[in-house]
């Protein structure tokens, strides 16, 4: 990361959703969006990661002194909590000190924030975590609840930006379903999703379709709707924070 004077400088701080390699790029977007305002991104996602992971990368983002982070992590926080592979899987590939739980994932969270206050003068803002598969009564959705909750009592404590885009995509399932979605069940879509897109070619919009998604792909990364919602969330933040 390079800091570079007379622009805002934001960092998209997370995992695959933020880093846009296997789910629709939202930094990309408010690239395109911004950039004539004065905001230049930096992409700082990084796939699989945990909020652990992203809190021992701290470093290159304090280094540059961002004015502005934006924080979406947790998904694989939810993720490696849904079965015994999972964590041995998460645990084994990201190194992890200690067997992933809701209340770990806070502590980690409140590690992240309360370094970047003290080290930076940035505005930071935590997104809610996105839909995890499109039944939002579904027991994913459940844990994601929860996890949004978390979240939620970090912004309050901290006095930090909160960024509802759970609650944006849930509004817009009700309104588009006729009928409960597709729910999360695993991770062997998002292999053949990543499949499809990297050698066949194929759209994440065209691959979303063909699993039955309204916003994801395959119950876990964003299509361009999905992701554009996740992009319209983090606008509103950044143009309230700055003068017209």
């Amino acid at each position: 990361m390079e800091a570079k004077s007379g622009d805002r400088l934001v960092v998209c701080l997370g995992a695959s959703i933020v880093y846009g390699s296997d789910s629709f790029n939202f930094v990309d977007l408010l690239k395109e969006r911004l950039a004539p305002r004065g905001f230049r991104f930096v992409n700082a996602g990084v796939n699989g990661d945990l909020a652990y992971s992203v809190l021992q990368r701290l470093d290159a983002v304090t280094r540059v002194q961002p004015d502005f982070v934006v924080i979406l992590v947790g998904t694989n926080d939810v993720m490696s909590t849904m079965s015994e592979r999972a964590e041995r899987r998460y645990v084994r590939a990201k190194g992890l000190p200690q067997r992933p739980t809701l209340n770990w994932y806070r502590e980690n969270l409140e590690a992240i924030v309360s370094t970047l206050q003290q080290r930076t003068g940035a505005k930071i803002a935590l997104s809610s975590l996105p839909v995890l598969g499109e039944d939002l009564t579904s027991e994913p959705n459940r844990i994601i609840g929860r996890y949004n909750d978390a979240i939620k009592g970090v912004t309050e404590k901290y006095r930090v930006a909160f960024l509802p885009v759970y609650e944006a995509q849930a509004e817009y399932l009700r309104s588009a379903q006729r009928a409960p979605g597709r729910p999360f069940r695993g991770f062997g879509l998002m292999w053949k999703a990543i499949l499809r897109h990297r050698v066949l070619g194929q759209s994440f919009d065209k691959i979303s379709e063909k699993n039955g998604f309204l916003l994801t792909i395959e119950g876990i990364h964003m299509n361009s709707k999905g992701g554009t919602i996740i992009a319209d969330q983090v606008e509103a933040f950044l143009t309230s924070s700055v003068p017209s």
